[in-house]
């Protein structure tokens, strides 16, 4: 088997998250606020921006294979974990424990990818394989979100996290397989920490344009998982019974793929520059109608195409960032994309959880509106 189909194949298992249209229906009904259900992400995020570089350094010395490996298995632990989970607190231990495991693909898997494309020219861009990867993820959570309001509602909410656990289980026996590519091998030393430490600190103070790319991404990505946090008690507030949630993510989850796997002619067709802006603008000005109160199915609507956005800006703006960084530095500098991402998650959850608990999600999705249009204006991309 390629292993460009290995990518597809655990694009498409990874996603199998059965819990995903009903996780924060599943923390409410454990009797989680919207401020314990927003401080258990940003925990998440802080654990994120301790761990990134730090396991984007491990990749670079020890191998991007190996790192993912241990990233699959330690999902697959936290999807385990999530099935016995009765609280805030148990929820949180294996919330950090899933965000472990993502750190050590954050960054890396991109790289891994990537690499393995350079060394590999005759298969196809970049940002096509990204685009397809996305495309094969989301037919796959499509899939899992389908069953996943039923199996909630007719077997257990704790059976959702299960049921997540199998395809997890098959991802990391199957990340075992993936080939080899030329990386470093050598042992780990405090000189080899130092300089990749520096060697990335370097890079960010004197490149003013990664730093705004950086910058642009980790708010817009940020802004955009918290109102993923939100879709489901907005869906609540609408007539759509809780074992519809899964079809209701599906149907946009398939446009989303469709979308996200023609990417690449969005970036052919525009350029990898208008796209990012531009998706930048209109996301923010869709969240401004839902913003002002308005509730039904226009409004799941534009959640879901906000999401929609970052989804096909995610290959696109990965690739403008790796086109202005050397192969060694790639994970190390991608988990600091990542953390950047972190650390936007820190600052935005808590407040919009607040704004949720003390007013309405209506509130947070309006500073959530401001945030991405004054992200575009501040942090508008140009060409170099």
């Amino acid at each position: 088997m390629k292993q460009i189909t290995k990518f597809y194949i655990s694009s498409f298992l990874k996603n199998q998250t059965y819990f995903v249209p009903v996780f924060v229906v599943i923390l409410q009904l454990y009797q989680l606020s919207y401020i314990e259900i927003f401080l258990i992400f940003t925990l998440s995020n802080v654990l994120k921006l301790f761990i990134e570089i730090p396991t984007g350094i491990f990749a670079d010395i020890y191998g991007k294979r190996r790192s993912i490996q241990i990233s699959k298995l330690l999902i697959l632990l936290s999807f385990i974990g999530f099935g016995f989970s009765w609280n805030f607190w148990t929820f949180l231990v294996f919330q950090l424990l899933y965000e472990l495991g993502n750190a050590f693909r954050s960054g890396t898997e991109t790289g891994y990818v990537y690499d393995y494309i350079q060394q590999n020219p005759e298969n196809p861009s970049y940002t096509k394989v990204k685009g397809n990867q996305k495309f094969y993820a989301r037919i796959g959570e499509g899939i899992a979100t389908t069953l996943g309001g039923f199996i909630a509602a007719g077997i257990g909410y704790s059976a959702v996290f299960f049921f997540a656990a199998i395809p997890a289980f098959i991802n990391f026996i199957f990340s075992l397989t993936w080939e080899k590519i030329k990386e470093s091998e050598k042992g780990i030393t405090k000189t080899d920490l130092y300089s990749k430490f520096q060697s990335s600190y370097h890079f960010i103070k004197n490149n003013s344009y990664a730093v705004r790319l950086i910058l642009n991404v980790m708010i817009f990505t940020g802004g955009v998982a918290a109102i993923s946090k939100l879709i489901q008690p907005y869906m609540q507030k609408t007539i759509i019974p809780i074992e519809y949630f899964g079809i209701v993510y599906t149907v946009f989850l398939v446009i989303a793929a469709f979308a996200v796997k023609y990417s690449y002619i969005f970036e052919e067709k525009f350029g990898k520059i208008i796209i990012i802006n531009l998706f930048s603008i209109l996301s923010a000005v869709l969240l401004f109608v839902v913003g002002y109160g308005y509730v039904g199915i226009l409004g799941i609507l534009i959640l879901f195409l906000v999401i929609t956005a970052e989804n096909i800006r995610s290959p696109i703006s990965n690739t403008l960032f790796h086109e202005n960084i050397d192969s060694e530095k790639r994970s190390t500098l991608g988990s600091t994309l990542e953390l950047g991402k972190a650390l936007a998650g820190i600052i935005i959850m808590p407040i919009v959880g607040l704004l949720s608990d003390s007013f309405s999600i209506f509130y947070a999705v309006m500073f959530l509106a401001v945030l991405l249009l004054l992200n575009s204006i501040v942090f508008n991309i140009r060409q170099r």
